[in-house]
């Protein structure tokens, strides 16, 4: 216990920025994660999922955009354990996040084992991923990407044991593997990339134990059967086709034009071929996730991801992570190649879709950059010791106020500021609106309600408390033209796109709408306001 007390006190720091306010900050559960919280407690009451498909494998249809399963059977045990509510729901992400902090360590230590700085080294690491805003934030919600990232993290530490000498980890890492597959689609085309990256670089071992390889190979594909059986239906690409860079029809416009413009010349077809477009735009799109700007100063421009005012990292990690990567390279070996190697393919996967730099679909950077910025740290402080003791004190403290300036800066916009700002993004507003409706609504033939801020019927379900079985028997639901599931009915609820509808002549309705949108005359019986005082919903009913 006395050899591991700096880990465990950087392990509960880690946990405490996790855990501490969960249900408060982010200020309400967005809809995927209702989606998530709704589809555990359908799994839980019933073993089937809000399509009243029993038990998913593969994956959960939610809105249409299949979503992995990992989390949501993760969090059947989590509201098992705590009940229905969004402390649950959020719970395996703060959990996993913690968790990820403990075993970042010992993949470090396991990556620099022959190292004299492996302690140092290894306790940087977890350090800077503890309080890393960009690894904060996305376990302080329920994101897959979290819980893939832990997994991955556990998978590849496995598998360096198994290189070490035991070979039985070499099970362990496939099955973890397998599912960091099936935690996150981001990961479906990470994690065989990064298995195939370790099998080249320890090929000659795995030779030498031909039979435990095969065996272990031989366990991941089974376990992959559902994903494979998956994987042959259309429906398993709907997903990569809304959101890839290769179905944009504007490359393919533009490559018709250049190649008219050129008279259709031979070199004109080569150079505007659409092939060349495409493969300048994924460059484009892959390039984006190194831009400093994204990295250290503005981060994600997506408010759940960042909170707009600093990067993905704190801007004092920039000199450590150039000067890690500097040590690294001029001490080339298995190691570095493997650190390096996962650097450059954490963005292959997120750099093709439209929307770029993604910090969600970028998870499987974890560890690289706080890996490199504890080797660059552990050379300073091998630098400074060796110049002068005072020397060390003064950048030590120096260092500390650094540190800590920024991580109080960072924590004190984000738990005070950030709510606030952006309790909108977070969709804020659906519970208390519902929970009022849900006291009145017995006076009224039923509830129109807007889908204005989109994915109504979700949170209608969660905090109206219906029951799986009560939607599959009431619910009204169409599917789009792009796959996603459209509901217009829950229970008592019509949600729908416009409400000034003359088929509401003659019934009693209680409307609740979006500021603006009832243009009939009518009488505001309740509102509720984002944190920021702007109403986001109002609750009333028609009058003569």
């Amino acid at each position: 216990m006395k050899r591991f007390w700096k880990l465990i006190i950087i392990v509960l720091f880690a946990g405490l920025l996790r855990f501490f306010q969960l249900t408060q900050v982010p200020p309400s559960l967005y809809w995927d994660e209702v989606s998530q919280g709704y589809n555990a407690h359908s799994i839980l009451i019933s073993g089937r999922d809000e399509h009243n498909e029993l038990l998913p494998l593969a994956r959960f249809k939610a809105f249409g955009d299949y979503k992995a399963p990992i989390y949501i059977y993760l969090d059947v045990v989590a509201q098992a354990v705590f009940g229905k509510n969004e402390f649950a729901v959020r719970f395996p992400s703060a959990f996993f996040g913690t968790l990820s902090v403990f075993v970042a360590y010992f993949l470090a230590k396991e990556l620099f084992k022959k190292s004299e700085q492996k302690e140092r080294i290894a306790l940087f690491a977890a350090f800077f991923l503890a309080v890393s805003p960009w690894h904060i934030q996305l376990s302080r919600a329920a994101f897959e990407a979290n819980i893939a990232t832990l997994f991955t993290l556990s998978a590849v530490w496995a598998f360096l044991k198994s290189m070490s000498g035991n070979r039985r980890f070499l099970f362990l890492s496939t099955i973890l593997f397998v599912l960091a597959f099936y935690s996150f689609n981001a990961h479906r085309i990470f994690i065989p990339l990064l298995v195939l990256l370790l099998i080249v670089i320890y090929k000659d071992t795995l030779r030498e134990t031909k039979k435990i390889t095969a065996v272990a190979v031989f366990v991941g594909v089974i376990l992959l059967i559902p994903f494979i059986v998956y994987f042959v239906t259309p429906e398993s690409r709907l997903r990569f086709k809304e959101v890839n860079i290769f179905s944009d029809l504007d490359v393919i416009r533009s490559s018709n034009q250049y190649i008219e413009e050129d008279d259709y010349s031979l070199i004109g077809k080569v150079v505007h071929n659409r092939r060349v477009l495409f493969a300048e735009e994924y460059l484009r799109h892959y390039f984006d996730f190194f831009n400093p700007r994204y990295l250290f100063f503005t981060g994600d421009g997506n408010p759940r991801f960042s909170l707009q005012e600093n990067g993905q990292l704190f801007v004092w990690m920039l000199p450590l992570i150039l000067t890690g990567v500097y040590v690294l390279a001029k001490r080339p070996d298995t190691s570095t190649f493997l650190l390096f190697s996962w650097f450059l393919l954490a963005p292959v996967a997120a750099a093709t879709a439209r929307e770029t730099p993604h910090a969600l679909r970028t998870e499987t950077f974890i560890p690289t950059y706080e890996v490199f910025g504890a080797v660059g740290l552990s050379f300073f402080v091998e630098i400074v010791r060796r110049f002068s003791k005072k020397a060390l004190i003064a950048g030590t403290v120096l260092f500390c106020c650094v540190v800590v300036f920024s991580i109080t800066s960072f924590l004190h916009n984000y738990f005070i500021h950030y709510p606030y700002i952006y309790s909108g993004v977070w969709q804020y507003g659906y519970k208390e609106t519902i929970q009022k409706v849900e006291k009145i609504k017995h006076r009224y033939d039923s509830v129109a309600f807007t889908d204005a801020y989109g994915r109504a019927y979700i949170y209608i379900l969660w905090y109206g408390n219906i029951s799986p079985q009560t939607y599959w028997q009431k619910g009204k639901v169409t599917r789009d033209a792009f796959g996603f599931y459209t509901v217009s009915h829950v229970d008592t609820y019509e949600i729908r796109t416009s409400l000034n509808k003359t088929e509401d002549e003659g019934k009693s309705i209680l409307y609740v709408a979006a500021p603006g949108e009832l243009s009939f005359p009518h009488k505001v019986l309740d509102s509720v306001k984002f944190l920021n005082g702007e109403t986001a919903f109002v609750i009333a009913e028609k009058t003569e």
